[in-house]
């Protein structure tokens, strides 16, 4: 085996660069691909002659295909080329070829032998430390084999061909006298299969809802679930969703002001510069001793902290970044220089005065007036907290003994390795002092600053939405696999972040998003108010409605929606107890008759739907009916949303909504408070102390850059949202009709006509914006 890997190893490395347009150098490949697939040590084992074949019959696909506008594509290339060729080439380097090869034959080789029992569909392993009959009988001991027909011993004429059962494929294609196939297909119904961690959570929610905890009972609940899971994934399989895309499209699809458009005269626009930014070259020679760092970060951050900067993690490279919400103003974290000088700033510091003594829901972490005095002196005394010191002529650091005569030459020189290093060391010698040592959270021990902060404060996204709205796995440690496109994308997360905007992309990830939100009990759906699309649980008694996909994925694996689930479950395997429950006769347990009024179900002299207009002998069957029908469950969801109808900020503030008047002026209902811009409004939706469930960091810049999208378009169609599912149309001078919201009435005939010459062919299709 290692002789035939080495031997294809070799033949590989001996390609060049293939251009399509050399035909010698297609020729050539072709030649030596002929050469090593029909060589001996190649055809001996099946592994290697499987995969390049069709590694043979791809290179042709790829040569034959019609092209457009294209020059020269490469297959193999030895040329060192930037992320973004490689991208666009879908190129591949030789000396990447023979580890995809040994990972190819190592893979093949480790294939383990196991039996597959036919009656359950079941594989069976097989090891070298115990017997093949022990292996099978502890499988026909099982209950998941037991309940299956058993073979009746008779007597019978042994010189009659015996009927082998179809316990293993391989067993019964043993030679024992002539053997008769057994059709079982017609039998066993296709069911949908609960993977283990659905499995563990619908479990944990049964055990806690069901009056009995039974094996059996628990056993048959889940039974019941899926079965209902089976119906809807059918159902589900035979609905077109390739023209849905719109309505499942990422945030970042769905507007047009991105980061770039936004903040185009940031110095941080060159991301992909990040990476090569931290890895500075070793010092020559250190000293042995430590320093840390973690202490002198932690001042950064609380300063930022009381200058209401948010952290979060930047979509395009997955690190942390710094937004001001006062300023407008994004950069990355590695630019403390950046950030410190924003603070710094007196546009910064006028932005933020002005917001604080304007609004006073949002406090102010010294409790003093938010003026512009309070805040340079915030910003001395953490000049102070670095040992420099503020003159009417500059500033002065005492640990260095130098002279700065600017904010900016200033900041440079806090940053700065030499003094980093002896704020580090004396930090370091007063924590010394005191009988507890050093502290824990201080960091990594290291001398390089910049090495320090590549290591520390890494972004700990747990629901990256980038990832789970995309069905991305991670492949390799500068790699990732897109499950919806079929491709690998090798290089910065940039190389990701530019794929999942392509239409091809949307195209392929918008069916699956929308079969996985069905086969959830989940809905998309737009905003009343505003544009845009959220979602919505058809399942859950609360209204659960959440701004992106990745937050109703978290919704829909969490415990919450499980529970739901169990009640229902509860309510079609127990009708009597969940009566008696209702009746006030059962003093144990909880009324779950709103889950039942939820899906209109009525239990009276007939049992009906009244979502369906359907009736049902039984409430099982009506349960049944609600969890496994997606036209049911669509009118839920519809239903849900019609009686809470709100906008961008309902949704991302947890139904605090805020009434607006042509994008212009907005009123917070909480408090009554106007705002007349956009970085004020959000500075109350983020801060204000009245608030008690706020939009997440992670969700905050995106939620700017979606609402400041809808101000736009508020404004343009001079929309006055005055009152709580009352929108009126300035332009058509009446509300919108019942059944319309913002986004279908801008695109109606009435409308159009209306607006007349002014009117801008707004497209709202996500998949058509690049």
């Amino acid at each position: 085996m290692t002789d035939t890997v080495d031997d294809i190893v070799k033949g590989v490395s001996d390609l060049t660069v293939l251009s399509f347009r050399k035909l010698d150098d297609v020729k050539r490949l072709a030649k030596h691909f002929r050469y090593v697939i029909t060589h001996p040590l190649t055809e001996s084992n099946p592994a290697i002659l499987k995969y390049l074949n069709s590694l043979d019959e791809t290179h042709k696909k790829i040569f034959t295909q019609k092209r457009e506008s294209v020059e020269v594509e490469y297959i193999f290339t030895t040329a060192k080329k930037s992320n973004l060729q490689r991208q666009r080439f879908n190129s591949l380097q030789i000396s990447e070829v023979p580890e995809l090869l040994k990972a190819e034959l190592l893979t093949a080789g480790d294939a383990k032998q196991v039996h597959i029992c036919t009656d359950c569909n079941v594989e069976i392993e097989l090891n070298e430390e115990e017997p093949l009959m022990e292996s099978l009988q502890k499988h026909f001991n099982l209950e998941i084999h037991l309940p299956k027909p058993k073979m009746k011993r008779e007597s019978i004429d042994v010189s009659e061909p015996i009927l082998l059962p179809n316990m293993s494929r391989r067993l019964s294609s043993m030679a024992c006298g002539e053997t008769h196939s057994i059709d079982v297909s017609h039998l066993i119904k296709p069911s949908e299969k609960l993977d283990r961690n659905t499995y563990t959570k619908l479990n944990a929610a049964l055990l806690k809802n069901l009056p009995d905890n039974s094996e059996a009972t628990i056993g048959a609940a889940v039974k019941f679930y899926t079965e209902v899971l089976s119906i809807l994934s059918q159902d589900v399989s035979n609905i077109d969703f390739s023209t849905q895309t719109s309505s499942v499209a990422p945030i970042i699809m769905s507007i047009r002001d991105n980061v770039y458009q936004n903040f185009a005269a940031d110095a941080n626009k060159n991301i992909e510069n990040d990476d090569s930014e931290q890895a500075l070259e070793k010092p020559k020679v250190q000293a042995k001793k430590y320093r840390y760092y973690g202490p002198i970060e932690s001042l950064i951050l609380k300063l930022l902290a009381d200058h209401k900067l948010l952290t979060l993690v930047d979509d395009r490279t997955g690190k942390l970044a710094f937004f001001c919400i006062a300023c407008e103003y994004y950069t990355l974290r590695f630019h403390y220089d950046s950030v410190l000088n924003h603070v710094f700033s007196d546009i910064h510091i006028n932005n933020l005065s002005c917001i604080l003594q304007s609004d006073t829901h949002i406090a102010f972490a010294h409790h003093k007036e938010p003026s512009i005095e309070t805040i340079k002196k915030v910003n001395e005394q953490f000049l102070v907290r670095h040992d420099v010191s503020t003159y009417p002529t500059g500033w002065q650091c005492k640990l260095c003994n130098t002279k700065t005569d600017s904010a900016e030459q200033t900041i440079l020189h806090i940053l700065d390795e030499s003094h980093l290093a002896r704020l580090s060391d004396e930090l370091y010698m007063k924590a010394r002092k005191n009988d507890n040592g050093i502290p824990e959270d201080w960091g990594p021990k290291d001398l390089n600053w910049s090495k320090f902060l590549a290591s520390s404060s890494k972004p700990q996204n747990r629901n990256d939405h980038i990832i789970i709205e995309n069905f991305i796995k991670s492949s390799g440690k500068v790699g990732n696999y897109c499950t919806c496109c079929d491709m690998t994308l090798k290089g910065p997360r940039q190389v990701l972040f530019n794929h999942i905007r392509q239409k091809k992309h949307l195209r392929n990830a918008a069916p699956r998003k929308l079969a996985m939100l069905y086969k959830n009990h989940c809905r998309p759906s737009e905003y009343f108010a505003s544009f845009g699309n959220f979602y919505v649980c058809a399942v859950c008694p609360e209204y659960v409605a959440l701004p992106s996909y990745a937050a109703i994925v978290e919704h829909f694996e969490s415990d919450v929606h499980f529970e739901s689930i169990s009640k229902l479950i509860r309510s079609a395997l127990y009708p009597e107890v969940d009566e008696l429950i209702r009746s006030g006769l059962c003093p144990e347990g909880e009324s779950y008759h709103e889950l039942l009024t939820l899906n209109k179900i009525v239990v009276d002299n007939i049992i009906k739907c009244e979502f369906c207009e359907e009736t049902f002998p039984d409430v099982k069957l009506a349960v049944k009916h609600a969890l496994s029908s997606f036209e049911h469950q669509s009118a839920v969801a519809e239903a849900k949303v019609k009686a809470h109808k709100g906008d961008i900020i309902s949704v991302y503030m947890k139904g605090n909504y805020v009434l607006h008047s042509e994008g212009a002026t907005f009123t917070c209902v909480s408090c009554e408070g106007l705002f007349s811009s956009i970085r004020s409004l959000l500075m109350h939706l983020v801060y204000a102390q009245h608030f008690v469930i706020k939009p997440s960091t992670e969700s905050v810049f995106r939620f700017y850059l979606e609402l400041k999208h809808n101000i736009t378009m508020l404004t343009r169609n001079k929309y006055v949202y005055y009152e709580f599912g009352s929108l009126k149309c300035g332009v058509c001078e009446t509300d919108v009709a019942e059944g319309e919201n913002a986004k279908r009435h801008v695109v109606s005939p009435r409308h159009r006509e209306n607006m007349g010459a002014s009117y801008v062919n707004v497209c709202l299709d996500a998949s058509a914006m690049e």
